[in-house]
């Protein structure tokens, strides 16, 4: 009788919580299974070679309503950019009314499991993150870390089952992306499909050079395109982006020609994201300069690669303030940055190179 009233008062359609609770468990240990599947390198001998800093993960998210109000009331969100000291200002969205917002995250967290392992305790749920790097291992297509993951893995099977987004980034400074070295199409694709399995993930981003030269693009390329099929046939878009340094002259002619190339084969490409490497002792205003220069150039060589236009061209477009010390971009100046985000659609905002100052990433991220 007691058995038969329990039944009735959980509900029709309705599992048991023994059984919810063994499903989560089951799941985050499949998860945690599968990221240590994906070896990561010795810790003897592991050196950085970067030469963009990959950099370490912003210290903290937002810590309270009150900081975050605070930054936007100084950044004068929703009008038009205060001018600077030196009169710079973000470039202007077209006349005309607003342009919507991109459907993806406003700030996307650059995760370096390879560097600092213990990051993975700042995953917060329903965040949006980069994990990286994975390059290629020992025979040249088998899938590993760039340096040691201990530790990362229980917290981020947990993340995984409380949502948000976590994306493998291949590539990197640290070794070789396994497009390079691996001449398989099909076990290139597998490698790809170990990361992303690991993860759980709904995307793949790849920081690379198009210096790798044409075979590679198109080796990676079709491989890519293969994993995109089959996702669809799953009703699970897998999102591609890539992550390339980017100038006050625009992108390098290299990864122009490797954007057009995985294109032309059929990859769909969501987004690129820019990484823009900050002058040192530059301050603040100097380097908003140079943010705003960049997005300038390599807007139309973006739009022109991906064959879109107008608004478009903004939400397939994502702005990485490479950082070398703390005060190359202040809590005033990333609010500015993301008003401009808000006001044109750019697809996200992230950050890398050395630990922001107080308030920077409150700034950057929306309530």
């Amino acid at each position: 009788m007691k058995v038969e009233s329990a039944r009735h008062a959980r509900g029709a359609g309705n599992p048991p919580r023994s059984l919810v609770a063994l499903a989560a468990v089951a799941l985050a240990a499949g998860t945690g299974a599968a990221l240590w599947l994906l070896p990561g390198a010795s810790g003897a001998g592991w050196t950085a070679s970067a030469h963009l800093p990959s950099g370490r993960p912003p210290s903290a998210l937002p810590s309270s309503a009150e900081t975050l109000l605070a930054a936007r009331q100084a950044s004068s969100v929703g009008t038009s950019p205060a001018p600077s000291p030196s009169g710079i200002a973000l470039p202007r969205p077209p006349a005309g009314p607003a342009v919507a917002a991109s459907a993806g995250p406003a700030f996307r967290q650059f995760l370096d499991l390879a560097r600092t392992p213990g990051a993975a305790h700042r995953v917060h749920p329903g965040g949006s993150y980069l994990v990286g790097h994975v390059i290629a291992g020992p025979d040249g297509c088998t899938p590993r870390w760039s340096g040691p993951v201990t530790g990362a893995v229980t917290r981020l099977a947990r993340m995984r089952l409380a949502g948000g987004d976590l994306r493998p980034a291949f590539g990197g400074p640290d070794g070789p992306e396994p497009s390079v070295t691996c001449v398989s199409e099909a076990r290139l694709a597998a490698a790809y499909r170990t990361a992303i399995e690991a993860l759980r993930a709904g995307g793949i981003d790849f920081e690379v050079r198009g210096s790798a030269g044409r075979a590679a693009t198109l080796r990676r390329a079709a491989a890519v395109v293969r994993l995109q099929r089959a996702a669809r046939d799953r009703g699970r878009p897998l999102a591609l982006t890539f992550t390339v340094p980017a100038t006050p002259d625009g992108l390098a002619p290299g990864d122009l020609e490797m954007l057009r190339t995985t294109r032309a084969a059929g990859a769909d490409i969501e987004a690129v994201e820019l990484l823009v490497a900050l002058t040192p002792g530059a301050g603040s205003p100097g380097n908003l300069h140079r943010l705003a220069l960049a997005v300038r150039a390599a807007r139309p060589q973006i739009g022109e690669a991906l064959g879109v236009a107008g608004p478009d061209v903004w939400r397939r477009m994502a702005l990485t303030p490479v950082l070398s010390a703390a005060g190359d971009l202040g809590p005033e100046e990333a609010g500015r940055l993301a008003a401009f985000r808000a006001r044109t659609g750019l697809g996200w905002l992230s950050l890398r190179g050395a630990d922001p100052a107080p308030g920077v990433v409150e700034a950057l991220t929306p309530i």
